[in-house]
């Protein structure tokens, strides 16, 4: 990490051998700057020959160039506004001064020993003292000798180390490389033939932008623990480099012509060169064996984004270097999770969600399943604990359902096929099945688990708990033996079939129910062992008249809602303004109706009574609530209700005008903000039409 200090900034007097003198300027704030032994002076490549640049530091450039020679240097890395315009240079103690020297062929000399203290290479007096010390030492022995011209404070960004919080040092050392532009170009090969593929795709930019800009990669670390560098040295210090010590002195003994001692380096690889042996490492390799033979390459890497260039990219430049094989086909860059405001996790802040007080709470497939609803490609998870805890709604949901199976007495002992149908709702739901099961399987071969989550519980939830079951009762409670049969087989095989589809989302509820209904025939039949359901099917009129009918279910309850209507209270519905093809529907599915919409008598004729319209695909039907409903009443209500909405829209209207406001405020606050403005205009329009309909 890097913290914004205020160090002193010097100007320092020079007197040259021949009497000239000029100002200096030195920013001893700087990591370990205290004269350490500066080479070449440079300036920008825009003075030379004078240009045009009307400033005052053009004289003093002029001047340096002049008074240096070919030891002066032109090199645009030099900030022309900042400071004389001159810069001195400290390849040996600067990152950057390290590139500005290799371009300029500059000497590269080192003051500093490991420890942090003057070397040798320093003038006697400062040797031996540690680099804070010989800071403040420069400084007095400068003053005293009246060189000390101007003292002030400046900004300066200063590296520390994360754990250690002290200045880091830039100190060369010997260190072992890896030529990795020549490890890239393979590996960029195979990702933009496509056989390796990155998913959101919009990954492999990163994945790009860190090979086409390449660098050697130091791969010696100074650590106890590793994989020690397999390099040997003689006692010339030659080095010999060999996969084993009985190979590496094979050599040596034949290199010095007798047997000779062998130190190895101590140094061992840095971790991500090991974690880039791990697609192959793991399987036994370098030998030839059937697990690296059966398991390389493997089909997905599920990883962070942030580790796309750490590991992902030596993983597959490793991979076609030693097999000249892509480790894996398909790489699935997950999202990060933070809070429920987008804000990354942190102590400090006292936003951490732990999984572990979740799971206890929820259960760890609530969280699961939260999880997967929310993976949707290129956005980071906004992660709640409400959230979670609809989800483990979601579970009781499942568990009632079955319970609901076992209280009907619905057998799962003859159901490895689907039943015979000849009822309609029947052949809805296993239409449902099958047609979930197909959208599902292309949602998680497109990586898309939020979609595939969201499809599977839309199907669970509404099409089989809210609507088949509740459908089903109209027949389980009847007296046509042949249609219950046909409906409790055909509830118990989808129902099993909803834990084979939901058994990778959620495993522990899916198994447990598994289990209780003995669906594992002694140990025999594993639900992670069961196949998904693989039959054909054609949408037939029957599917299509159940959708009518828990459209206009739907429809009733939807508008009761609006009107502030107990949704339990019942209704007369008039069908003298309804065709004859709608009225034939209507009858013939009468009883599902009353029971599920709430209806008392279905009207052939219009009543003198207050009613409301509701329009079903082009059919209006009358409702005639309850006597103690006050239609003229709910209009009030509902007018107040759309003022009030309107006042609080213009609210909003007028923040997100202001553009102080949109442009101070956090992003998830603006975002809100109008989203609960578009929200206050739709429920504005829905509450004018209900209205209309009185």
């Amino acid at each position: 990490m890097k913290k914004s200090i205020h160090p002193d900034y010097h100007e320092i007097k020079v007197v040259m051998t021949d009497g000239t003198e000029f100002t200096t300027r030195s920013t001893f704030g700087k990591p370990g700057e205290i004269l350490k032994l500066d080479v070449d002076p440079l300036s920008h490549p825009a003075w030379t020959g004078g240009g045009t640049q009307l400033r005052e530091n053009a004289g003093q450039v002029a001047r340096f160039k002049k008074k240096f020679g070919n030891n002066h240097h032109d090199d645009d890395y030099v900030e022309m506004e900042f400071g004389t315009g001159v810069v001195k240079i400290t390849p040996a103690h600067d990152f950057n001064d390290y590139d500005v020297g290799k371009r300029n062929k500059l000497e590269i000399i080192n003051i500093l020993t490991e420890d942090g203290k003057i070397n040798k290479n320093a003038p006697s007096e400062y040797q031996g003292l540690d680099r804070f010390d010989a800071r403040k030492k420069i400084l007095e022995d400068l003053s005293n000798l009246g060189f000390l011209v101007k003292e002030e404070n400046t900004k300066n960004k200063v590296p520390y180390g994360d754990r250690s919080n002290s200045v880091i040092e830039p100190f060369l050392t010997e260190q072992w490389f890896v030529d990795a532009k020549k490890l890239s170009i393979k590996a960029k090969k195979i990702v933009k033939s496509k056989k390796t593929n990155f998913f959101p795709n919009n990954w492999s930019k990163t994945y790009f932008q860190w090979m086409n800009n390449i660098e050697p990669w130091c791969v010696s670390r100074q650590l106890w623990w590793g994989h020690q560098i397999p390099a040997w040295y003689g006692p010339d210090k030659k080095i010999f480099v060999a996969t084993n010590e009985k190979d590496a002195q094979k050599r040596a003994n034949k290199f010095y012509k007798k047997n000779v001692t062998l130190i190895r380096d101590p140094d061992v690889l840095d971790t991500w060169f090991s974690s880039g042996l791990w697609a192959f490492a793991t399987l036994g390799w370098p030998s030839k064996n059937e697990y690296l033979k059966k398991f390389y390459p493997t089909s997905v890497l599920v990883t962070g984004f942030d580790i796309i260039f750490f590991w992902v990219a030596r993983m597959i430049m490793f991979g076609m270097e030693f097999l000249n094989k892509e480790p894996f086909k398909d790489i699935y860059v997950h999202a990060l999770v933070r809070d429920e405001k987008g804000q990354k996790m942190s102590k400090s802040k006292g936003n951490v969600i732990d999984p572990l007080d979740l799971i206890n709470k929820y259960s760890a497939d609530a969280l699961r399943f939260t999880l997967l609803s929310m993976a949707s490609p290129g956005r980071d998870v906004k992660l709640s604990e409400e959230r979670v805890k609809g989800y483990r709604n979601f579970l009781n949901k499942l568990w009632n359902a079955n319970n609901f199976l076992i209280h009907n007495k619905c057998s799962f002992k003859k159901i490895k096929k689907a039943p015979k149908t000849k009822v309609n709702i029947n052949k809805w739901i296993y239409f449902e099945l099958i047609e979930t099961k197909k959208i599902v399987e292309k949602n998680i071969k497109d990586y898309r688990f939020d979609e595939a989550s969201r499809n599977i519980y839309q199907f669970v939830w509404h099409s089989y708990c809210d609507w088949y079951l509740e459908l089903s009762k109209t027949i389980l409670f009847s007296d046509n033996k042949k249609d219950i049969l046909e409906t409790k087989e055909m509830a118990s095989y989808v129902f099993k079939e909803i834990l084979v589809l939901l058994h990778p989302f959620i495993p522990f509820i899916t198994e447990e129910i598994w289990l209780k209904n003995n669906l594992d025939s002694s140990n025999k039949n594993f639900l992670m062992l069961a196949n998904w359901p693989d039959e054909k099917v054609n949408k037939d009129k029957s599917s299509k008249d159940v959708e009518y009918l828990i459209h206009i279910i739907s429809e009733i309850r939807s508008f009761k809602n609006e009107l502030n209507i107990s949704p339990g209270s019942f209704i007369d519905v008039s069908m003298s303004k309804i065709d004859k093809k709608n009225k034939e529907f209507l009858n013939k599915n009468e009883t599902v109706l009353k029971k599920l919409g709430r209806i008392s008598n279905f009207l052939p004729n219009d009543i003198s009574k207050p009613s409301a319209s509701l329009v079903i695909k082009g059919n209006v039907l009358k409702l005639y609530f309850e006597e103690s409903i006050d239609l003229n009443l709910i209009k009030e209500n509902l007018l107040n209700k759309q003022s009030k909405y309107q006042v609080e829209m213009d609210k909003i209207h007028s923040r997100l005008k202001n553009k102080d406001f949109v442009k101070r405020a956090p992003k998830h606050i603006v975002e809100q903000e109008k989203t609960n403005y578009n929200n206050l205009q739709n429920d504005i329009k829905k509450i004018s039409l209900t209205v209309k309909s009185l």
